[in-house]
């Protein structure tokens, strides 16, 4: 979501705000090179740019990938594609299919239509969906499983009484309306808080919500994925400040690393295979290459575990893709 600077009336009434800053000092990769490792394999996408790198990832196996292997060896892919800004201009979350080999769902910030979209290989949309319920501050997306979740959590201006986790099975690429839908609703004890970031556990027992953290230390609160009927308050369980606020999370598909996207920079956590991971995320993180992106909103782990992909929010926005180089 774009930090409090100029008031844009939302859908519902609410409020959302916007940003223009230049990053600051991003942290650049270490090095980059050309085409694609072999695990990225060339798909023919009918009407795909030939300068557009067309990639699908092979299917989620754990690997034992940890943070740092990510943070010292991942490196920017090139060519880097521009994503279609005419439907996704405020890209504000991302994440990768479990089940589709290659697909990446991605969605707009507040202020847009309720819509999800399927970027397939060559880096075009391929499939948009609409979502059916309102949708006030979407934030990010996440997936356990065949499952994806919504967080509508997003209040810049503090004056929600409640926000949502919204939960659809992933689409079967009809382009159909997504109404087969799951809700918690939820407030936060200490009471309302802007909320940019969540991840479901693997096994899809349990959602994590991590506010921005703008004046004070990003808080850490578990949602469990049982009774979705009734209201909850959520207790902060832990909390972390890396100096900037939290714009969007992941975790990767066997469960092991956590990603955390600021504006700038990619922080990246190992999660123990014995450790919750509110209890990893009060670890300490290693800072992996990220590239000079206008508003850095969005991060997806790869299903293999062997890189990660970033967007920006605002128009112009730029896949960036970071890759273990093959041994």
């Amino acid at each position: 979501m774009r930090p409090i600077v100029l008031a844009l009336v939302i859908a519902l009434g609410a409020v959302a705000c916007s940003d223009d800053r230049e990053p600051s000092a991003v942290v650049q990769p270490p090095t980059t090179f050309e085409g694609q490792p072999e695990s990225l394999t060339t798909v023919p996408d009918s009407g795909s740019n030939d300068a557009v790198p067309t990639t699908t990832l092979r299917p989620a196996v754990p690997t034992g990938i940890t943070a740092a292997d990510l943070c010292a060896g991942a490196m920017l892919i090139e060519p880097t594609p521009q994503i279609d800004t005419d439907l996704l201009p405020e890209t504000s979350g991302v994440v990768y299919s479990r089940t589709v080999d290659g697909r990446m769902y991605a969605h707009n910030d507040s202020g847009n239509l309720p819509r999800l979209f399927g970027i397939g290989a060559s880096s075009t949309v391929d499939e948009v969906w609409t979502v059916g319920t309102a949708l006030l501050d979407w934030e990010d997306i996440a997936v356990a499983g065949s499952t994806l979740y919504f967080a509508d959590t997003g209040d810049n201006l503090h004056i929600r009484p409640t926000v949502r986790l919204i939960a659809s099975p992933e689409p079967d690429g009809s382009g159909a309306t997504l109404d087969d839908l799951d809700f918690w609703s939820f407030t936060f004890a200490e009471g309302r808080l802007d909320t940019e970031a969540v991840i479901v556990d693997v096994d899809g027992a349990e959602a994590v919500l991590i506010t921005k953290g703008i004046d004070s230390p990003a808080g850490v609160y578990v949602l469990p994925l049982t009774d979705s009927s009734d209201a909850v308050t959520l207790e902060r369980v832990a909390e972390f400040d890396v100096g900037e606020s939290i714009s969007a999370a992941d975790l990767s598909a066997d469960g092991r690393v956590i990603a955390v996207r600021t504006p700038t920079r990619v922080l990246l956590f190992d999660r123990p295979a014995t450790s919750s991971i509110a209890d990893a995320l009060a670890g300490e993180p290693c800072e992996a290459a990220s590239a000079p992106e206008r508003q850095g909103e969005a991060i997806a782990l790869h299903p293999d575990g062997r890189g990660y992909t970033t967007l920006s929010e605002r128009e112009s926005a730029t896949r960036n893709d970071f890759r273990l180089p093959e041994s």
